[in-house]
């Protein structure tokens, strides 16, 4: 069957890598047993760091099952319109789509060329909570901290994505309900486990920075303020910069709180697998907060949460973006058993409370 990845961030380029390995296996489904190698279409963005990550994945999983090739479809070179009717060609001739990204503007404008009658959505970590919700409901592709606003691209691809004849699975490590006439596989991360089976632990704290304050719903200066106390409370000697943090910001958390701040060159999954990862994790309400306890388990790391208080949100934070958040949390709390660090009221407050769960999964 001719298989096509869509990939346009580290972290679904990982998921797809993941995605072939459980295939191989025989973990998927059961229309997933070739042995041929997967087609991969890395649509480039445009962020800088984002795509030192995609580089430096690409060159951990060659060799492992996956056909990578690089499409600028973004840039504003001559050869972009030429570089997006390649891609349109590939999505309109393949007969199985594994897409890392149904929010995606970029895909949902390449979906109408599909002919494919299989479609795996792999895990996006966020984003597989808010799309299973959608499809629950029959809202539009949207994502949890925008508002929506009219069909456009969105709802055609979810008249796509309805269509009868389509079979379709979610890949995912999320603990989500089944949604109607979607197949729900488990993401166990058992390729990076096996290919990074002893990370080197080092003795310090590592911070887990989050792009909450660029995506406009957490203050630059409450976020500043709560790493601080953090740092204080927990001795954290590391922060570990998500791709999408601005220079700016990360050059303010290094002066006010004299950390070894870092921008990793791997999503923070493959750094914590490889090491050195810090002895204690600690991380805001995020993906990391589900992938990590799985990719680590077993390992003796200590991983904790930090919780977002509603006095860090911005005036332009949704209600439903700060329910999300607060459901990310919950989750994670109770599926893996996180403890959690809470912050109090008052800006600047190095008063956190330790919540600690008795349940562990």
């Amino acid at each position: 069957m001719r298989t096509l990845a869509l990939v346009e961030s580290p972290a679904q380029l990982l998921n797809v890598a993941e995605w072939a390995y459980c295939a191989r296996q025989g973990g998927a489904d059961a229309h997933q047993g070739e042995d041929s190698a997967l087609q991969v279409a890395v649509l480039l963005p445009l962020d800088p760091w984002s795509r030192v990550q995609l580089a430096r994945v690409a060159e951990l999983t060659a060799g492992h099952g996956l056909d990578i090739a690089r499409f600028e479809i973004r840039s504003g070179t001559v050869s972009r319109v030429r570089q997006f009717a390649a891609v349109r060609r590939l999505v309109a001739g393949a007969e199985r789509l594994v897409v890392g990204d149904l929010f995606s503007g970029m895909v949902q404008t390449l979906l109408p060329s599909a002919k494919a009658r299989d479609l795996v959505i792999v895990d996006d970590g966020t984003a597989t909570t808010e799309f299973v919700r959608i499809v629950t409901e029959g809202r539009r592709l949207t994502r949890w901290h925008q508002q929506t606003n009219g069909a456009g691209r969105g709802g055609k691809a979810m008249d796509w994505l309805s269509e009868p004849s389509l079979l379709r699975s979610l890949f995912t490590c999320m603990e989500v309900a089944q949604p109607p006439g979607i197949q729900v596989v488990s993401n166990a991360y058992a390729w990076t486990r096996s290919r990074f089976p002893h990370p080197t632990v080092r003795t310090g704290a590592d911070l887990l920075g989050t792009s909450l304050v660029e995506t406009g719903i957490v203050g630059e200066e409450r976020y500043l303020d709560a790493v601080r106390a953090i740092v204080r409370a927990r001795g954290v000697d590391r922060y570990l910069a998500h791709r999408r943090e601005s220079r700016a910001k990360l050059r303010r958390i290094a002066e006010v709180t004299g950390v070894s701040v870092l921008r990793p060159d791997l999503p923070l999954e493959l750094l914590a697998a490889q090491g050195p990862i810090g002895h204690t994790v600690l991380t805001f309400p995020s993906t990391v907060a589900h992938t990590l306890p799985i990719v680590l388990a077993g390992l003796g790391i200590h991983i904790e949460l930090c919780e977002i208080d509603e006095a860090w949100f911005t005036p332009d934070t949704t209600s439903h973006a700060a329910d999300f958040l607060r459901e990310m949390a919950e989750s994670a709390k109770k599926r893996h058993g996180l403890p959690s660090m809470r912050p109090g009221p008052g800006s600047g407050s190095s008063s956190y409370a330790a919540d600690r769960p008795g349940r562990r999964s």
